[in-house]
């Protein structure tokens, strides 16, 4: 790719961007929020068609051609928003790109052993009549990964693939890329997670404000140089714990139980404190948080908040009570996304935005802006689309909304760094420092171990729906905490 320029609007999102990929290759393509890696990625895949600049792919220029054509020469995008629809099976799903028709009538049946044998190949087992909205998120993943596999890719591009995944799913993904390459399929990682990009890939390319400033193999790019690159200066500080006083129970769960993913979750969590739930996929760490939040109904158990039981709320009750949830999948629960930075920012606490019961646009921009600035949303424009914005400034918004005023006591944090970058993920974690200090408390639910073990005051391990083993960071070890996620610790 040779000289690529963007523009959305004033926003110039690649200035003359370059990228050499070597056939057979794992490159990686690291940058912040915003540098132009999953534009790029989408003027590859023909989603997006650039001002200027020419894309070589196989000895032929191809730049400006539709996305179906991209797909026919080999290349296959999977984005970091999901393509799913959730009303349609999962067969349906992975075969939708190209539909199996008998005589110009869908049938969808006959598809079903070749989806069966890409499915196999990735070491990945799923009800294929099952509809794709009851899958949870990391097993939404695979399915795209499966409709791009399934067409036998020559250059895969693989945007932020693990930011939903859990430690096994991640590292089943590894095994099937290396098996990729080895089958000769040329690999474009994006990815925010340091160590995964030196774990699977053969060369890195850092991108900042559009361009690509610097590629070089894995081994003769050190962690501290790559980071300085992507940021533009030095990062001394990368978890900064702050110290809270720890103050009275805030919140009690005696028992709870729901369905077969929670077995008598026993957990209290006091004002100051942040807490982080581990645990591998399926362990019980989201359903705890929708819980809490009134989206799922406890079969059994009390959970208490202030004193007061609070079983079987509504999400609307649980905010009135102060509690507030980011959740997991932010694209369809975190946000509205044909609606504007502004609507999104200000729709949690609107009456900071009314005069006289009537909607003040000027209140609504001005609270925005000052949000905006305060979480560094890029581009910084308060009637931007949601959509139109990066993944990682997606979720500056779906956390900052949250923000307005502290009202709230408990913060649900679901996976909340997920596919940030590494500059807005110390951003979070300071606001989790603010909240701490003001007299609330944090609840996270992560997947990754130094995460947790870097911003938590206390553990909480789940294995298949129980607590498995609570401890402070200082007193454990990244193995231990493993092992018990695998199923590896005594019950406590």
């Amino acid at each position: 790719m040779e000289g690529i320029h963007k523009h959305f609007g004033a926003t110039h999102a690649l200035r003359g961007a370059d990228l050499s990929v070597w056939a057979g290759e794992v490159h990686a393509i690291v940058g912040s929020n915003g540098a132009g890696k999953s534009t790029l990625m989408k003027v590859l895949a023909g989603v997006h068609k650039p001002e200027s600049g020419h894309i070589w792919f196989n000895g032929a220029d191809i730049v400006g051609r539709e996305p179906a054509q991209m797909q026919r020469l080999g290349i296959h995008v999977v984005h970091q928003v999901l393509g799913i629809v959730g009303s349609m099976s999962v067969l349906e799903n992975i075969l939708l790109a190209d539909p199996p028709l008998n005589n110009g009538l869908l049938n969808w049946r006959a598809g079903s052993v070749t989806v069966r044998k890409t499915l196999s190949r990735i070491g990945f087992s799923l009800d294929l009549k099952l509809p794709a909205g009851k899958l949870s998120v990391s097993e939404q993943q695979f399915v795209i990964l499966a409709r791009a596999l399934s067409h036998q890719p020559k250059l895969l591009v693989l945007d932020e693939p693990t930011a939903r995944l859990g430690m096994q799913e991640t590292k089943m993904l590894f095994e099937l890329i290396r098996t990729l390459k080895e089958q000769g399929t040329t690999v474009l990682y994006i990815s925010h997670r340091i160590e995964e990009i030196y774990a699977i890939s053969d060369r890195i390319s850092v991108f900042r404000d559009g361009v690509c400033i610097r590629t070089d193999t894995s081994d003769r790019f050190p962690e501290g140089e790559l980071v300085q690159a992507m940021l533009g200066k030095k990062m001394d500080v990368f978890f900064p714990k702050v110290d809270a006083p720890v103050g009275e129970e805030l919140l009690r769960m005696d028992g709870l139980r729901l369905g077969d993913r929670l077995n008598g979750v026993n957990l209290e969590i006091r004002s100051g404190e942040i807490v982080s739930l581990v645990g591998a996929v399926g362990a019980g760490r989201t359903e705890i948080l929708q819980c809490l939040f009134g989206m799922a109904k406890p079969d059994g158990g009390t959970i208490e908040f202030k004193g007061r039981v609070i079983n079987r709320r509504m999400p609307n009750k649980a905010m009135r009570d102060g509690i507030a949830l980011i959740p997991e999948d932010r694209t369809r629960q975190g946000m509205i996304g044909g609606f504007g930075v502004s609507e999104n920012l200000t729709g949690i606490d609107m009456k900071r935005i009314l005069s006289m019961g009537l909607l003040s646009k000027r209140r609504e921009r001005e609270l925005a802006e000052s949000l905006i600035r305060r979480f560094d949303v890029r581009p910084p424009v308060a009637s931007q689309a949601m959509t139109k914005l990066s993944g990682g400034n997606q979720q500056k918004v779906v956390v900052g909304k949250w923000m307005a005023q502290m009202v709230y006591q408990l913060y649900l944090m679901d996976e909340v760094t997920a596919g940030v970058d590494i500059e807005a993920k110390a951003e979070i974690y300071r606001i989790m420092g603010e909240i701490v200090q003001s007299g609330g408390a944090v609840l996270l639910a992560t997947g990754d171990i130094e995460e947790a073990m870097g911003v938590s005051d206390r553990l909480v391990v789940l294995y298949k729906g129980r607590v498995v083993k609570q401890t402070r960071p200082a007193e454990t070890t990244k193995d231990e905490m493993l092992s018990c996620m695998m199923g590896g610790g005594a019950l406590v």
